[in-house]
């Protein structure tokens, strides 16, 4: 997401991932200490990265204390000074427990400061608190820090060679290298959505053998489709505009028809999941709120919010359903031992995206 956050540090997958800079004080499962930190605040706006931390630090609590449970606080609520006295509280059975605060920028003094105090040594509670970065609430940061925070960035790459930096990492979390000229047409076809990219490293690591993985085995899943990208295919279907993505997907399929499937799929399941996440938000939310919540730019609010209107829950639901069945048909079948050709993949893709677009089960 593009909102500024505080310096200039690498995503914080990135610095995990990479170990970090010898200065760092970012923290990572793989190089964790036992305990981990008692606080941890995930700086920045992109919510990928700010999900990571928060997975990463319930795995490593986890390995000290295997029954520790999340406990979620808002701190620009009311009353949430209360809420965290109570999460922090030990339970009644004497597990460990993870408390995540968001929305720290927007909080009140007191909930600060039980988070200092708490940072000095807390039995069996950690906390991670969340704060979107910028001006609002920077002295809450310097007052976190100066009590021993633990710190990891979670502000998106810039895009360019922080992209690629990014991207190297992401290799690097999935076990894998990929060549320079690999990155490049994965970047070319999906762009700098950090999730989308994660969601296509990840696949490339499941279901490509070959070390490093090159360009050619890149282009097989992701290229060719520069000239339509996939995210005007998934605008066109999330926005109910059925003839749109079906054209949007032929004349995507023009250059390679075996190329379309899964870089299109990853781009509808990166909208899907953004409007599944709006559709929760509440009424009241800014807009600001409302698109950290959603894992967007502001600007894209608007977009979900026309979007959203076209949609019944029910067909949200099934639309998730479809995508993972066009999925499993892109990689090769739906059934075990199933191999479809280039022709059939690319049926079962425009049935499913005009199904999802039409808001009807896929007609058999």
């Amino acid at each position: 997401m593009p909102r500024p956050g505080l310096g200039s540090s690498p995503g914080c997958s990135q610095l995990w991932a990479a170990g970090g800079p010898a200065n760092s004080t970012g923290w990572h499962a793989g190089s964790m200490p036992t305990p981990p930190p008692i606080l941890t605040l995930a700086v920045g706006a992109e919510d990928l990265l700010i999900e990571r931390a928060i997975k990463d630090l319930l795995a490593a609590v986890r390995r000290v204390d295997p029954t520790a449970e999340r406990r979620d606080v808002d701190a620009a609520s009311a009353d949430a000074a209360a809420a965290l006295n109570e999460a922090a509280s030990p339970s009644l059975f004497g597990e460990a427990a993870v408390v995540v605060v968001d929305s720290l920028e927007a909080a009140e003094e007191a909930v600060v400061a039980e988070l200092a105090k708490a940072a000095g040594g807390s039995d069996g509670v950690w906390f991670v608190a969340i704060h979107a970065g910028g001006v609002k609430g920077r002295k809450f940061l310097d007052q976190l820090r100066k009590a021993g925070a633990t710190e990891v960035a979670c502000v998106a790459p810039k895009r360019g060679r922080g992209t690629q930096d990014w991207l190297t990492g992401e290799f690097r979390r999935a076990g894998r290298v990929a060549t320079s000229g690999a990155m490049d047409v994965l970047l070319q076809a999906i762009g700098a959505d950090l999730r989308a990219l994660a969601a296509a490293v990840s696949q490339l690591a499941s279901d490509i053998e070959a070390d490093p993985i090159d360009e050619t085995a890149v282009r097989a899943y992701f290229g060719g489709i520069a000239e339509v990208s996939g995210f005007e295919i998934a605008d066109a279907v999330l926005g109910r505009a059925a003839v749109e993505a079906l054209l949007a997907l032929r004349w995507a399929s023009v250059s390679d028809e075996r190329r379309v499937g899964p870089a299109t799929v990853a781009a509808v399941a990166s909208g899907l999941r953004s409007l599944v996440r709006y559709s929760g938000v509440g009424r009241n939310a800014s807009e600001l709120d409302a698109a950290r919540e959603a894992g967007v730019p502001p600007w894209k609010i608007r977009v979900l919010r026309d979007q959203l209107k076209r949609w019944h829950p029910e067909q949200l639901a099934r639309a998730v359903t479809v995508l993972a069945q066009a999925d499993a048909a892109a990689k090769g079948g739906l059934r075990e031992g199933e191999q479809l050709d280039a022709a059939q993949k690319h049926l079962a893709l425009e049935r499913a995206l005009l199904s999802i677009a039409r808001g009807v089960p896929i007609e058999e």
